[in-house]
C-alpha cells in the first residue's frame, strides 16, 4: 500500500496548506467578531458554529484557487446544502465538520460517499474460493480537520488544523497529520532536492622526476 500522505505531497503545493492554515486562523477570528457583534448570548454559540463553518469553507476554496487547484461546490444528496470540494492530481479534499476532538467526522452522506474511494487503503479480506478484484487506487480522499478549543478555551483561533485520510467506512483515520507537520515534510523534501551534489575529487598520481645516475668519467 502506497503512503497516502506522500501522494498528497506530490499532488498539492505547499502553498495551499500554508494558506489554508492562515485562512482557518483568520476565519475563527472573523467568526468570533461577527457572532459577538450581531448575536446575543443565548444564540451566540449557534451563530459562532455557523460562522466558523462559513468562513473556513470560504478560506478552503480561496486557498485552492490561489494555488491553481480545481474548486467545486456541489450540492449534497439528498439535497439540503452544499460543500466545498478541492481536486489536484486525483486527490480530493473536503472538510470535516468542526468539532472539539480529532476523531472521525460526522458521517454525512457526502462524506461517506467520498470516503469510499479510499477502499483500496483498507486491508483486503481474501477469499480463497473467490477471485478478488483489488479496488481502484486512482482516487484518494482527504479531509481538512479543524477543531475548536473547549468552551473555556481561546475562541478566536482553532485548536488544531490537520489533514486526515479516512478509511472507507469513516470509522477511523488511516493517517492524521497536523498541517504544521505536513509543511515540515514539504520543507524537508525541498531541502533534499536543493542539497548540492559534492563533486568527486580525482586524485592524480604525482610523479617526482629523478635524475638518472651517470657513470663517472674515468
Amino acid at each position: 500500500m502506497s503512503d497516502p500522505i506522500a501522494r498528497v505531497l506530490g499532488s498539492y503545493p505547499a502553498g495551499f496548506f500554508r494558506q489554508t492554515l492562515e485562512y482557518a486562523d483568520a476565519g475563527f477570528g472573523e467568526a468570533w467578531t461577527l457572532a459577538s457583534r450581531h448575536s446575543e448570548e443565548p444564540e451566540q454559540a449557534n451563530m459562532l458554529g455557523q460562522l466558523r463553518h462559513a468562513r473556513c469553507e470560504a478560506g478552503f476554496r480561496q486557498a485552492a484557487r490561489d494555488n491553481g487547484l480545481s474548486v467545486f461546490a456541489p450540492h449534497t444528496e439528498p439535497a439540503g446544502g452544499r460543500y466545498s470540494l478541492i481536486e489536484g492530481g486525483g486527490v480530493y479534499l473536503i472538510r470535516s465538520n468542526i468539532q472539539r476532538h480529532c476523531g472521525p467526522p460526522r458521517a454525512t452522506a457526502f462524506r461517506q460517499q467520498w470516503a469510499e474511494v479510499n477502499t483500496w487503503l483498507d486491508p483486503q479480506q481474501l477469499d480463497l474460493l473467490r477471485q478478488t478484484v483489488p479496488p481502484s487506487s486512482d482516487r484518494l480522499c482527504g479531509m481538512l480537520v479543524i477543531t475548536a478549543h473547549p468552551r473555556r478555551g481561546e475562541p478566536t483561533v482553532p485548536a488544531y488544523v490537520g489533514l486526515g485520510i479516512p478509511n472507507a467506512d469513516l470509522s477511523d483515520w488511516v493517517r492524521l497529520i497536523a498541517v504544521t507537520d505536513l509543511l515540515a515534510m514539504y520543507h524537508d523534501a525541498d531541502a533534499a532536492t536543493r542539497k548540492p551534489v559534492e563533486a568527486s575529487i580525482e586524485v592524480k598520481d604525482v610523479a617526482v622526476p629523478r635524475l638518472k645516475n651517470r657513470p663517472e668519467a674515468g
